[in-house]
């Protein structure tokens, strides 16, 4: 399980709020870090985000030269091969394909429609397997901003609800906090934001 950012570190994202230790304990918001937060963020991206994490999938050949993996950045690919049917597999030969690693994408270095001798992706039904590594050793530091949004937000949520949210009214004045309470605003940007770093990391097939 990641450690960062720490507790100390969210609050200071927080600063001007007054949250302070005796407000809110650490041990608090690492729970909500440790169990609610990363793994959200870890459910969305589709793997661990503070190890780099072996990954096999089988996917199906669209008869073009590209394949889109399920989970970026990819690290390395560390085999790919036709699925023929019962145990028969037959392997590419890795030298001739291009890794996008940002994008998550695998490239045939050439799409002459002449294969095998060439190495065009065929076009079938779950046909294709690889086996790649996905992630990073350590956390990100887009990601560990986004962690430090989404822990804010709820931190934001919890010490609202502790003067009963809803809305206040006295003589010549009245404030409605909104459905989300105390904070709704700074609350909803802070997760707009967050999501927004978390989508460099998600792609068609596993981003939600």
């Amino acid at each position: 399980m990641a450690t960062e950012p720490t507790a100390t570190e969210i609050r200071a994202f927080l600063e001007g709020y007054g949250i302070t230790s005796a407000v809110l304990s650490d041990a608090w918001i690492e729970e909500q870090r440790d169990f609610l937060v990363i793994p959200n963020v870890e459910c969305v991206i589709g793997y661990p985000i503070s190890s780099v994490t072996p990954m096999t999938e089988v996917l199906s050949g669209t008869g073009k030269d590209i394949l889109i993996l399920s989970c970026r950045p990819v690290v390395s690919v560390t085999k790919i091969e036709y699925v023929m049917g019962g145990d028969d597999e037959f392997p590419l030969n890795i030298s001739n394909l291009q890794v996008l690693t940002e994008e998550g994408i695998i490239k045939a270095k050439s799409n002459m429609l002449n294969y095998p001798r060439t190495f065009v992706f065929m076009k079938g039904e779950k046909n294709i397997r690889v086996t790649y590594n996905v992630g990073w050793a350590t956390v990100p530091g887009i990601l560990k901003l986004a962690i430090k949004m989404l822990c804010a937000e709820q931190i934001l949520g919890f010490i609202g609800a502790r003067t009963g949210g809803g809305s206040i009214s006295t003589q010549g004045h009245s404030r409605n906090y909104g459905t989300r309470g105390k904070y709704q605003d700074i609350r909803n940007d802070l997760k707009r934001q967050a999501q927004s770093l978390i989508g460099k990391y998600t792609t068609g097939i596993i981003g939600r």
